[in-house]
């Protein structure tokens, strides 16, 4: 089973599959609440773009939220005010932290108990670009990574194996950064989950197991030649030891006195 962020974006629902789209609050990525994001809105001049934002959330003000580019082909998004362009990938999809600090998170909620293989990439957009922080959270308690993002069109990506229980989350996560600057933080966010076939641990543990007897039969090959090579010299040796004897005059070997 696998999943993508971007081929399960749903226009519709907030959960969406294991999918859910929401916030942190300021300070508290790791141990913070998560808070679902309330209603999508189309960009007002341009509306292949999206976004899911919270109550107090719509296009250009305040910005926290989880941004959308619903058609197959790339988009440059210029923003009206300041001429800003934001590059978007074919459906990619950015994340762009609150002006008061908020952190915009996507959440994976696991279905099922498994190791789960992850492939993230994080990379500026904006042509205006400087910090971002970012995260990858397991479960509310663990940072898996943070790193920070420095100028235009810096990009960095994570892989990982992790085991994760049924309903356990795993949190993407982008911040503002170590400028403490909201603007310009607009991240492009490719994350892929694949859940690992468990059939493979299975096949290895199979073939640990046969090894067994194979090394068992090759060990009890090897002691029956060993005992066979004794049976054999001490045959040699009874053989031999019976010509010494019958040979003439082996048995007095010593000199004979007259009288």
């Amino acid at each position: 089973m696998a999943w993508s962020l971007s081929s399960d974006f749903s226009l519709i629902h907030n959960p969406s599959s294991v999918w859910s789209y929401g916030s942190k609050p300021v300070g508290h990525y790791v141990s913070g609440t998560f808070s679902l994001f309330t209603h999508l809105d189309r960009e007002p001049s341009f509306g292949d773009i999206v976004a899911w934002f919270g109550g107090d959330t719509v296009w250009y003000t305040n910005w926290l939220g989880v941004y959308y580019n619903t058609r197959p082909t790339a988009i440059n998004l210029k923003e009206p005010a300041t001429g800003v362009i934001s590059a978007y990938t074919a459906n990619g999809v950015a994340m762009h932290p609150g002006k008061d600090g908020r952190f915009s998170v996507v959440r994976f909620t696991a279905p099922t108990d498994g190791n789960y293989a992850l492939d993230v990439t994080f990379t500026h957009i904006l042509s205006c670009s400087s910090n971002t922080g970012v995260y990858i959270v397991y479960n509310n308690l663990v940072t898996l990574w943070e790193i920070e993002l420095a100028g235009v069109g810096d990009s960095k990506s994570f892989k990982s194996i992790d085991a994760v229980k049924s309903n356990e989350s795993i949190d993407f996560i982008v911040g503002v950064g170590l400028d403490n600057i909201f603007n310009c933080d607009l991240t492009l966010s490719r994350v892929d989950v694949r859940l690992l076939d468990n059939s493979t641990n299975e096949t290895q543990t199979n073939k640990s197991t046969t090894k067994v007897p194979v090394i068992a039969g090759s060990i009890g090959i090897i002691l029956g030649l060993v005992i066979v090579a004794i049976l054999f010299y001490v045959y040699y040796r009874y053989r031999k030891n019976k010509q010494n004897i019958n040979t003439p005059g082996a048995m007095n070997s010593g000199h004979e006195v007259v009288g």
